[in-house]
């Protein structure tokens, strides 16, 4: 008998822009009832890959396969037509449409008597919904779903449309453990349908606990496939070109002493519902975490300016603190550091060094007859600044949205580098870059925090968390819900606090 194909088969890809190579002779195939985790760092070549396979690029050499025959696809809707779907973190939903209406966008409607059947559209997405999701509230504005919800009304969408291969591309790196644990639960329920799933994310050990084999692309290559066993973290960091994580794990090192930096009592605000105390000491970084809307981001917006005080005071330096724009609080010496930098982080058209001094505009001005930009200081001070953040560049006229994510973040804490703060809040800081980048801000944040700034940490990953939290504050229903020590903490433990539906109270290091 003959041996079915995959469902999806990627022979010896090759794709060049001008002089870059960003593929070459990459290989991949997922068959049906397949997980394969596909890893790389930025600029391996995954997103070139998968813009092939979604048919938005056309590829310059090698084959692709669907069911054993080759296909070349003219465009996305070609790729479509034979079943394969890209899901993106953030691929676009109506918000005041429910699962139902967004599943049914771009395809047609069924109709009863001339009009939409909306009875039958039910019928049809809740009866794919039940053998994948069935806890999903499908006539609820999405708007009002969590953002795991949101994920699974993604792949709602499109397995209900016939997607019979899934390109999952980062779906959790917004998601705490918790919700992706949920996700995952997902994954494998469309997996025994027999659905092919590539799963590419930064995060490994996600991909070590959902994948039945991974690829490994470095610099446009398909350089190993791992199945079993030989998958952990430890050898996909080797295989992509990085230390293992015994080689690169971190010292510990102790927080430093002396009076606080930031002191916070009975702080509330809009979305911190329960009264908030704390302090902050030079040298000690902070770790928040929690859920999505658990508070920790709220913190953080209440400290930069972004989100109106109810309650309580804060002391930043010994001088009262509460400021009202961001502006203040850079004149306060805070720094900032946004969880979107797609959207809130950077400016992709804009060059190198003017992304870097942006939020400092005003310290640049000389001033004559009119208060002119002095660029001669700005160009300095970004060369000086890119080699503090070890940034990656061609010449400081690059634009900042042809550089790797890992080096966009880079130049987003480029901006803090040379001034003296005292105060840096960091909004998931590694998310979205590959693990070699991941490391080097790490270790950015180490020495910020060694130069004796106090640092907070608002993060989703629980690992990310522990490794860098000199203390861990964990954030629930707008509160804080538990605090450990350094090396007090547990995985458990965090999710545990998390998840809790009760208040009890904190739970604190001895």
């Amino acid at each position: 008998m003959a041996e079915t194909p995959p469902l999806l088969s990627l022979e010896a890809l090759a794709k060049s822009f001008g002089a870059t190579r960003a593929l070459d002779r990459a290989s991949l195939a997922v068959s049906a009832g397949e997980i394969v985790g596909l890893v790389g760092h930025n600029g391996a070549g995954k997103s070139t890959l998968i813009k092939i396979v979604a048919g938005a690029y056309a590829a310059d050499g090698g084959v692709v396969r669907v069911d054993g025959r080759e296909v070349a696809f003219a465009g996305p809707h070609d790729a479509y037509a034979a079943g394969i779907r890209v899901i993106h973190q953030d691929a676009p939903l109506v918000p005041a449409f429910d699962t139902i209406d967004n599943c049914y966008l771009g395809r047609p409607y069924p109709k009863r008597i001339g009009t939409v059947n909306r009875r039958a559209m039910r019928a049809a997405i809740a009866a794919v919904a039940a053998g994948i999701a069935p806890d999903l509230p499908l006539e609820r504005p999405v708007a009002l779903l969590t953002p795991a919800e949101r994920q699974f009304v993604r792949l709602l969408k499109a397995v209900s449309d016939a997607g019979r291969v899934l390109i999952l591309d980062e779906p959790t790196a917004a998601l705490p453990a918790e919700d992706a644990e949920r996700f995952f639960g997902v994954l494998r329920r469309l997996r025994a349908r027999g659905t092919a799933i590539v799963f590419v994310s930064h995060r490994l050990d996600e991909v070590v606990e959902i994948s039945d084999r991974v690829v490994i692309l470095r610099d446009g290559r398909s350089v190993a496939e791992l199945t079993g066993a030989e998958i952990s973290p430890a050898r996909l960091i080797f295989e992509m070109g990085g230390e293992t994580e015994a080689d690169g794990a971190p010292t510990l090192r102790a927080a430093q002493t002396g009076s606080a930096v930031l002191s916070i009592k009975g702080l509330r605000t809009k979305h911190i519902t329960r009264p908030v105390d704390l302090e902050a000491r030079p040298g000690e970084v902070i770790a928040l975490y929690g859920l999505l809307g658990s508070g920790r981001s709220s913190l953080l917006d209440a400290l930069w300016g972004t989100e109106s005080v109810v309650a309580g005071e804060m002391v930043l330096a010994g001088a009262s603190y509460r400021p009202r724009h961001p502006g203040e609080a850079v004149a306060a010496g805070v720094s900032y550091v946004p969880a979107d930098r797609h959207r809130t982080g950077l400016f992709p058209g804009g060059d190198l060094v003017f992304n870097k001094t942006l939020p400092l505009l005003k310290t640049y001005r000389r001033w004559g007859r009119l208060p002119l930009p002095d660029g001669r200081r700005e160009r300095r001070d970004f060369l000086a600044a890119a080699r503090d953040v070890s940034l990656a560049f061609s010449v400081p006229d690059q634009l900042a949205g042809t550089l790797s994510g890992g080096n966009q973040q880079k130049l987003i804490f480029s901006r803090w580098a040379n001034r003296r703060s005292k105060l840096m809040l960091l909004d998931e800081p590694t998310e979205g870059v590959d693990v070699m980048a991941k490391a080097a801000i790490k270790e950015i944040i180490r020495a910020i925090a060694a130069d004796g700034n106090a640092v907070f940490v608002s993060t989703s990953d629980r690992e990310e968390a522990l490794e860098l939290g000199d203390r861990v504050l964990v954030f629930r229903d707008g509160a804080i819900a538990g605090e450990w020590a350094r090396g007090e903490a547990t995985a458990s433990a965090l999710s545990a606090a998390a998840q809790a539906k009760t208040h009890a109270a904190p739970a604190r290091a001895a």
